[in-house]
């Protein structure tokens, strides 16, 4: 007689449930980006296009002043990706979270298969709250935690081009790449050490390929940089000066680990044990990147934070979102290992392959209203301007009108287009209260539009 297991295994499940998850993405596809560093991802594929690094003064976007001039806060990997997708449509840049998501859940449905257990289990991956909000962003968290599992699975299988391939992107995608794929390293060296005492050639080759692939992203993150800042490393220490102390600091562990905390006990429950599967199996290279970036995360400054604390619950797992996509294919492991021991499986792949989607849908259409007024207030703006207009941004707007089509200008720098799209509130949700007297929309020479949410759209009077 067949397991439980074999009845329902088969990857049609993760497959199913991927295409009705997208499905939901695509009924409510994003038309605004979400966080504030989107609009500094944005703003480096809008110069990218113009066929620079360098921004100029006038070009919206999250930028640094230096010795000379203003430099890109951000790595340039991602930008570089998506710029094409910018050129052919705005919104097409959308597509990098659902396609990280979609490598992320492959991955795991073979590592999953690998352990012995039903592929289709990896559509937990799409249930999580964190992972559905960042597959509808461009930001390059998802991005990254896909590439540190894949770098990790195919060394643990001797896929030495692809391990050094994706090393090398996942250090050249976020700062804290280089950290996780160095913890990859040195947990598998950890693993392997009885092999590399004895020399063993396939340990060796995998460690040196890996390591490889490791110094390849660094020296491409270091040409990146020099290329668009003048420095060999991110200008992150200028734009945090105001903290007064380094970024990564004892006194913020009281502040940025008990959210991390939270998030890992209770999201989904006792998420935690999924180290579990791979300490039994002795898979150190993902208990050594995924813990050192989880206590890293803790002594840094910054903690994604809702207006509530299931908000802040769901927000708060991107920076450790590496660490968060291994914890959830050990948990997976864990709950089929579990459901193994019921004796009723009928129902399984249906609800495998329907929740996802089911999650989905809640989470897409909030965020999408939250979008809609931004998406609303830019298209009046685009219509007013025509197809070969300049649109004009304030520093309130920024979210709302990165997504531009054509050329935009920051009008805090003198420019006095046709038309701005002018903000009347700060764009984050944090944010609590009016702040018009900080940017008012009543600008001198401009005739008021229309209002839409917190936008006005402005036309200059005359000529």
């Amino acid at each position: 007689m067949m397991s439980q297991k074999e009845k329902i295994d088969g990857d049609w499940i993760w497959i199913l449930a991927f295409a009705l998850w997208g499905l939901v993405l695509v009924w409510k596809w994003p038309v605004a980006v979400s966080f504030g560093d989107e609009v500094g991802y944005v703003g480096q594929m809008r110069v990218l296009l113009e066929g620079r690094f360098r921004p100029m003064p006038q070009d919206p976007g999250i930028w640094i002043p230096s010795g000379h001039g203003l430099v890109a806060r951000y790595p340039y990997f991602v930008p570089l990706l998506a710029a094409p997708l910018f050129a052919i449509h705005p919104r097409l840049i959308f597509l990098v979270g659902p396609l990280a998501a979609l490598a992320l859940v492959f991955l795991t449905a073979r590592v999953l298969r690998a352990w012995g257990y039903s592929s289709g289990w990896a559509s937990l991956i799409l249930m999580h709250p964190t992972v559905i909000i960042m597959a509808r962003t461009v930001m390059t968290d998802l991005v990254l935690a896909a590439l540190v599992v894949g770098t990790w699975w195919m060394a643990r299988h001797q896929r030495l081009g692809w391990t050094a391939l994706l090393a090398a992107a996942a250090t050249l995608t976020k700062a804290t790449g280089f950290v996780i794929v160095a913890g990859l390293v040195a947990g598998e060296m950890l693993r392997a050490h009885r092999e590399l005492r004895r020399r063993d050639r396939a340990a060796v080759r995998r460690i040196a390929f890996l390591a490889g692939g490791l110094a390849a992203g660094l020296i491409g993150t270091i040409g990146l940089n020099f290329v668009a800042t003048g420095r060999l490393w991110f200008e992150y220490d200028r734009a945090h000066e105001y903290l007064g102390t380094p970024q990564f600091w004892p006194s913020y562990f009281l502040t940025s680990a008990p959210a991390h905390i939270r998030s890992l006990l209770l999201v989904p429950p006792l998420l935690v044990a999924g180290v579990w599967p791979f300490w039994r199996r002795r898979e150190f290279g993902p208990l050594v990147a995924g813990g050192g970036l989880v206590v890293m995360m803790c002594f840094y400054f910054f903690v994604d934070r809702g207006r509530s604390i299931a908000e802040t619950l769901l927000l708060s797992p991107r920076l450790i979102l590496p660490a968060l996509a291994f914890l959830l294919i050990g948990y997976a492991a864990l709950i089929a290992d579990l459901w193994e021991r019921l004796t009723s499986h009928r129902y399984v792949p249906a609800l495998l392959a329907a929740l996802p989607a089911l999650i989905a849908v809640p989470i897409s259409l909030r965020h999408r209203a939250w979008q809609d007024p931004d998406a609303r207030a830019l298209a009046t703006a685009a219509a007013v301007a025509g197809d070969d207009g300049v649109l004009g941004l304030t520093i309130t707007s920024t979210k709302s009108g990165m997504l531009y089509a054509g050329r935009a200008v920051q009008i805090e720098t003198g420019a006095r287009p046709a038309v701005i799209l002018c903000g009347r509130r700060y764009p984050s949700y944090r944010t609590v209260g009016d702040v018009g007297e900080f940017y008012n929309c009543d600008l001198p020479g401009y005739e008021k539009l229309e209002t839409d949410g917190n936008n006005s759209v402005l036309r200059r009077k005359g000529p």
